[in-house]
């Protein structure tokens, strides 16, 4: 059995990371995360089993919350910051059970991806990265089947293992 640990954002919360893992014993621990985070990130990594690295285009980023954050690491601000939290956190992850997930907006196309996807190559290029179409709704649109196989092409040109993985939550009528 596996328990996962989303978010919000999951590295705001690292003593309750902490804490978690001696409670659950055999079981399993999913942290999915972000990645703008990598010093917190280095606190918790051997309580968790598997990293998920939920990353973001600076296009579709929101600025990040500081709410309830108790480590001393500053959340990054610009697109530059962005990258270079994600650099270390990809780095971090290296060789670990992880992978990677994207979710795809409509009116995105493969050339926004490029840095994302070289990042993923240099840091971590056994990652298997997930695209995710996002589902329309609260003003959200889904790619066009022609932008995600562009989108898919790109990332497989970078030499990234990809995989489409259609966001289920709706379909099964859930938030």
């Amino acid at each position: 059995m596996t328990v996962s640990v989303t978010g919000g954002e999951p590295l705001l919360w690292p003593e309750f990371l902490l804490g978690l893992r001696p409670l659950l014993k055999r079981r399993r621990v999913h942290l999915e995360t972000a990645g703008a985070h990598p010093l917190t990130l280095g606190r918790v990594l051997d309580a968790c089993d598997h990293v998920s690295a939920d990353l973001k285009l600076p296009l579709d980023m929101e600025p990040p919350e500081e709410v309830g954050f108790s480590s001393q690491e500053a959340s990054p601000s610009t697109e530059v910051d962005w990258q270079i939290a994600r650099r270390s956190f990809l780095e971090s992850i290296r060789g670990r059970d992880a992978c990677c997930k994207v979710v795809v907006v409509g009116g995105r196309s493969a050339g926004d991806f490029a840095g994302l996807f070289a990042d993923v190559r240099e840091c971590a290029p056994e990652l298997t990265l997930f695209l995710q179409p996002a589902t329309p709704i609260r003003g959200a649109t889904a790619p066009t089947s022609a932008a995600l196989a562009e989108i898919v092409s790109s990332a497989e040109r970078a030499g990234l293992s990809v995989r489409v993985l259609g966001q289920l939550h709706r379909a099964w009528r859930l938030p």
